[in-house]
């Protein structure tokens, strides 16, 4: 009996044998128009298809003998470019991953994929403050909501520009931000509570990342123990957003509202 690991050994060990089977995913072919298709020779086709068939993937339609993939070759395809997809994901934000602390638990593959991907290094470090400072941008906005884990100038500054007296504002700072806040910003923290639209949440928890979403558009900041911004990733794509907007409302759930 084959075994599962020797079937994504044998699938993953041929880039060829991967091609075949995504182009038999959206149409049914024969052996020759496989070859032309991937770029092999036919022989290649031939043999990767027959081993598909063996491992019940594929089956020969007659009468044109041409091929298709079997509802399981179907899954198999599906699964191989799903995991393919996770692990390019995991490889490219590895350092946000590593930096978000518990707020990474929730998050997947899916989720990540169609995020902008900005990351702080010796030749730019400022990286993912750029992309902060476009994403937030110049023009008062409708919404902003936010988890600030730390108290800085260039936030207090960026949010100051597009928070308006219309604008729904709801920020969630923990205990230890809030007094430095207070101590070193007093006057941002003064003008924000004249503000009609703004409530701000005070979590008992240390927060560890940063999050934001500024008129449909969601902002994921990592952190290092230094506070620095070390990698972000955002999005104005619906899977993206709506896992921000649950991930802000776990999060409030768990503060009291400052007064």
């Amino acid at each position: 009996a084959m075994n599962a690991r020797d079937d994504i050994a044998f699938l993953a060990g041929s880039e060829v044998r991967v091609d075949v089977l995504r182009a038999l995913r959206s149409e049914t072919a024969r052996p020759s128009e496989l070859a032309e298709e991937c770029s092999c020779a036919r022989e290649t086709a031939q043999r990767a298809v027959s081993a598909f068939v063996e491992r019940g993937w594929a089956e020969k339609v007659s009468p044109d003998q041409g091929y298709r993939l079997t509802r399981a070759g179907d899954l198999v395809a599906g699964g191989y470019d799903e995991f393919e997809r996770c692990v390019v994901v995991s490889s490219r934000f590895r350092e946000l991953l590593a930096n978000l602390g518990t707020i990474s638990e929730r998050i997947d593959c899916e989720t990540l994929s169609e995020a902008t991907y900005a990351r702080a290094t010796t030749e730019n470090p400022h990286a993912p403050i750029d992309r902060f400072l476009a994403v937030v941008g110049d023009e008062p906005v409708e919404q902003f909501h936010g988890i600030t884990p730390i108290v800085s100038r260039v936030f207090n500054q960026a949010a100051g520009r597009v928070i308006g007296p219309e604008t729904d504002v709801q920020l969630i700072l923990d205990r230890d931000v809030l007094a430095t806040s207070a101590s070193e910003y007093p006057e941002a923290l003064e003008r924000a509570e004249e503000l009609d639209g703004f409530t701000l949440f005070v979590a008992e928890e240390s927060l560890e990342s940063g999050l934001m979403i500024v008129d449909g558009h969601a902002y994921l900041g990592a952190y290092d123990d230094g506070g620095n911004l070390v990698a972000s990733a955002d999005s104005s794509g619906e899977t993206f957003v709506s896992w921000a907007e649950q991930t802000f409302e776990n999060v409030r759930q768990r503060t009291s509202e400052w007064s």
